[in-house]
């Protein structure tokens, strides 16, 4: 019985070896991934903050460069000055976009920062003609009243379906039109074709749906990212489950297997009474056995009598 014990615990310990294996694997992909999805969490997290801060830099810096255009005397030097952080400030935005953990979120995150390009382009070129316009700034007017109409055109397509639609509702309206028309006028140093008051409350009517446009594709983008973290640490703890299951089933078999596993045995019995094993006819001793005194006697009487 203890060579029997002894034949099915290195079985046992055979199977118990690559049982261990898949635990440890199991436990080394889990952490893994459940790691990479605390880190998209945060990486998302992370994006959400900058992506607020950086359109509340970007407002507040707007509203510095329109009171610094004020005077005259510091006008080109604060448009440039201002101007300059705000494009900082995109492009600190645009990095972090770079680093998105999927090229779906990526995708996203450039789009919204293409949006507050545009919507900042749009207000570059209405603090420049609050300002007034010239010879040197109805050029850069153009600019970047170009730049803003023909950007939000490209990015349209590259926007959700609710973003779509938000486009539809900005390029459409009577204010949209109103405030293309006063552009066009500007540019070309003609008189304004509406008032001046419907030329400011176009402009900023179209600045704020431009912002909540760039706000709700920045929400959909980290949104998004945010469900990649959920999804990865969801398959994380699925992937880790099945492997641990599987791992124990593993072993809950090869038990059974081993507990069924028939090994010849020679049993050895202990005879009660103190009397001696028999043993088998065949079996050969090499032990020295005394002669039989009787038989020695029988030979010697027939020696006598011969």
């Amino acid at each position: 019985m203890k060579y029997l014990r002894s034949v099915r615990g290195r079985m046992l310990c055979i199977a118990f070896v690559p049982g261990v294996a898949l635990v440890v694997v199991a436990l080394v992909i889990g952490i893994f991934l459940v790691r990479q999805a605390i880190q998209t969490r945060e990486l998302a997290e992370d994006t959400a903050g900058a992506a607020a801060g950086v359109a509340r830099t970007v407002v507040s810096l707007q509203q510095q460069r329109s009171e610094a255009m004020r005077d005259p005397d510091h006008r080109a030097a604060a448009f440039a000055s201002f101007s300059q952080r705000i494009d900082n400030a995109v492009g600190s935005l645009r990095e972090l976009a770079r680093t998105a953990p999927d090229a779906e979120s990526g995708f996203q995150q450039t789009t919204a920062v293409q949006l507050l390009s545009i919507a900042e382009s749009m207000d570059r070129a209405d603090s420049l003609a609050v300002a007034g316009l010239d010879a040197g700034t109805r050029r850069a007017f153009a600019l970047a009243v170009g730049s803003y109409r023909s950007g939000l055109t490209q990015v349209s397509g590259q926007l959700t379906e609710s973003g779509r639609v938000l486009y539809e509702s900005v390029t459409r309206t009577a204010d949209w039109s109103r405030l293309a028309a006063a552009e066009e006028a500007l540019a070309a140093a003609e008189p304004l074709p509406v008032t001046e008051a419907v030329w400011r409350t176009a402009a900023y009517d179209v600045s704020q749906q431009l912002g909540v446009l760039y706000s709700q594709q920045s929400q959909y983008a980290v949104q998004l990212t945010l469900d990649g973290g959920r999804r990865t640490l969801a398959g994380a703890l699925a992937a880790s489950a099945a492997i641990l299951l599987f791992a124990v089933l593993v072993m809950l078999v090869v038990r059974r297997l081993v507990a069924r596993l028939p090994v010849p045995v020679v049993p050895i019995v202990v005879p009660a009474g103190g009397r001696a094993i028999p043993r088998p006819r065949h079996a050969v001793s090499h032990r020295a056995v005394a002669p039989d005194p009787r038989l020695m006697k029988a030979v010697l009487d027939g020696l006598r009598r011969s």
